[in-house]
């Protein structure tokens, strides 16, 4: 996105913020190395950890149902997706789902397709939640796919935080993750999570490797959040036929639980 385009939006939300008398919310895209059930719950656990600060959050789930191996659908029914949303064949309330008070759930797996096809308009979410008077403080969206054009469509004020595990192969992918999203990180040095690995000191020592891998091939200034420990447990997928559970085929075998403290760091983290 060129400066001149960025200015451009920056002055359509303060046109928004005028006319409606409302902040745009802000986007929180969580980039997970992590496996697609992993990423979703973590980004469930953390919209609902910000949700109980006292804000308002919205929670977009867009892993496929293809790409899912421990769970049998979406968290919760929903009828549209937000792609059908943007393509303006589905008014925005309607992709939205409140499952308690102050949160509330939407699918954007159709949206990737839609962007693809140019089906897909703008304004982008943040600009469309105030001008349906829908009163959102902070929209929560983890992927494993941050592509600078599919976060575009969410909002301008966009905080990125990349979570990863210590191992090597998880360190190679959050590098692509972190050429993915400097295409939109203008000022700020994004902010890095680490996970897993014996102690902190191994932690420590996979974001400095990180940290000098995205200086000497991106020119990218990263930030150490922090480490939190994190159990490993040995993944299962459901087989339809008769809802049991058996080890995966596919895939990474374990996969990682993070600890009720984890969500309380990052969303301090998110909402100071």
């Amino acid at each position: 996105m060129s400066t001149a385009s960025t200015v451009s939006g920056n002055d359509q939300a303060a046109g928004l913020r005028d006319i409606f008398g409302s902040e745009l919310c802000r986007i929180i895209c969580i980039a997970s190395t992590l496996d697609p059930d992993s990423t979703i719950h973590l980004g469930h656990s953390t919209a609902h950890s910000i949700k109980q600060l006292g804000h308002r959050v919205l929670f977009v789930d867009e892993v496929p149902l293809a790409d899912r191996k421990t769970m049998s659908g979406f968290l919760y029914p929903v009828r549209y997706d937000l792609g059908q949303v943007f393509s303006n064949s589905v008014e925005l309330h309607k992709s939205l789902k409140l499952i308690e008070e102050n949160l509330w759930y939407a699918t954007s797996v159709k949206l990737r397709p839609e962007i693809s096809s140019r089906y897909a308009k703008y304004p982008k979410l943040d600009e469309r939640l105030v001008k349906h008077e829908i009163d959102i403080d902070y929209v929560i969206f983890p992927t494993v796919d941050p592509q600078a054009n599919i976060v575009a469509y969410y909002g301008s004020n966009i905080k990125r935080i990349l979570v990863a595990s210590t191992e090597e192969s998880c360190l190679k992918r959050a590098l692509v993750m972190i050429r993915q999203m400097a295409e939109l990180q203008l000022d700020e040095p994004l902010a890095v999570l680490i996970i897993g690995g014996d102690d902190e000191a191994t932690g420590n020592a996979a974001f400095a490797k990180l940290q000098e891998a995205s200086q000497i091939a991106l020119q990218q200034n990263i930030e150490f959040l922090g480490w939190i420990s994190a159990l490993t447990a040995q993944r299962v997928e459901i087989d339809l036929d008769d809802m049991s559970f058996n080890p995966v085929t596919k895939g990474p075998t374990h996969e990682f639980v993070l600890p009720h403290g984890f969500f309380k760091a990052i969303s301090a983290k998110i909402t100071t």
